[in-house]
C-alpha cells in the first residue's frame, strides 16, 4: 500500500465522520454537536490508520507510533471541553456558510464544504499519519522522549492557563508572536511542534512537517484576525 492510498482511506474515514456530525448539527439545528467533537473524526482516523497498517502488513508498531496516538487521544478528549474558543474562531466563517448551503440545498457545494475540511483536518494531523504508516524503529530514542516532553508540557501550559484565558480574551491581540504568547495558542502549538518532532522518528517523517506548517499558516490567515475581530468587539462593547 502506498502512502497516497493511506491517507486517501483517512480521507474517507475522516470524511464520514465530518458529514454525520454536521447532519447531527443540521438536524439539532444547533452547531454545538460539530463544534464540540470536531476533533473526533481524527482520533477516530488515527487508530483506524494503525490498523490498516497492520492489516496490510506495512511496518510493526512502535512505541512512538502508540504513545503519539495516545497522546492526541488526550489532546482531542481535552477538545470536547476546553479549546471552544480555538473552534469557533476556526470555524465561525464555515459555518456560516455551511448553514447558506443548506438553506439553499446546494448538495454538491456541501459535499466539497465537507470534503475540504476533512482534508484540512488529515494535512494538519500530518505527524500522525506519518506516525501510523511507517512508525520507525521500535526502540525509544533520547529525540522521542524530548518529543513526548514536549508534547506534555504543552497540554500542561494549557490546562494550567484556564483561569488566566478569561482576563486575556478581551485584549487585542495582534500578530503572531503574541498570539503565541497567549495560553490556548502557545500551549496547542507546542503540542503540534512535539508531535511533529515525534514523526521525525519515523521513517521519512520529515514530510509531515507539512502539518506544523499548515496550523501556522491557518493562524495567520484565519484565526488572528478572526480572534482580533471579536477582542476589538469585545472592547467596544466593554467601553459603550
Amino acid at each position: 500500500m502506498s502512502l497516497f492510498q493511506f491517507v486517501l482511506i483517512l480521507v474517507f474515514f475522516n470524511f464520514l465522520g465530518n458529514f454525520i456530525l454536521l447532519f447531527m448539527s443540521v438536524n439539532k439545528k444547533n452547531p454545538k454537536p460539530f463544534l464540540r467533537f470536531f476533533f473526533l473524526p481524527i482520533l477516530f482516523s488515527a487508530w483506524l490508520a494503525l490498523i490498516v497498517q497492520q492489516i496490510n502488513d506495512i511496518a510493526y508498531v512502535s512505541t512512538r507510533q502508540v504513545l503519539g496516538n495516545l497522546l492526541l487521544s488526550l489532546w482531542v478528549l481535552k477538545s470536547f471541553y476546553l479549546n471552544k474558543t480555538l473552534k469557533l474562531t476556526l470555524l465561525s466563517d464555515f459555518l456560516t456558510k455551511f448553514k447558506n448551503a443548506v438553506l439553499k440545498k446546494e448538495l454538491k457545494r456541501i459535499i466539497l464544504m465537507i470534503f475540504f475540511v476533512s482534508v484540512l483536518q488529515i494535512i494538519s494531523f500530518s505527524p500522525v499519519v506519518s506516525l501510523n504508516f511507517l512508525s520507525g524503529p521500535s526502540s525509544f530514542y533520547w529525540m522521542d522522549f524530548i518529543s513526548l516532553t514536549i508534547c506534555v508540557f504543552g497540554i500542561s501550559i494549557y490546562l494550567k492557563s484556564i483561569n488566566q484565558q478569561k482576563s486575556l480574551e478581551i485584549l487585542p491581540l495582534k500578530g503572531l508572536l503574541e498570539h503565541s504568547i497567549h495560553p490556548e495558542y502557545f500551549g496547542n502549538l507546542l503540542f503540534f511542534l512535539g508531535l511533529f518532532l515525534l514523526s521525525v522518528g519515523a521513517t521519512g517523517g520529515i514530510w509531515s512537517l507539512v502539518g506544523p506548517l499548515t496550523i501556522l499558516l491557518l493562524m495567520h490567515k484565519v484565526i488572528i484576525p478572526e480572534n482580533e475581530r471579536r477582542a476589538l468587539s469585545k472592547v467596544t462593547i466593554h467601553n459603550q
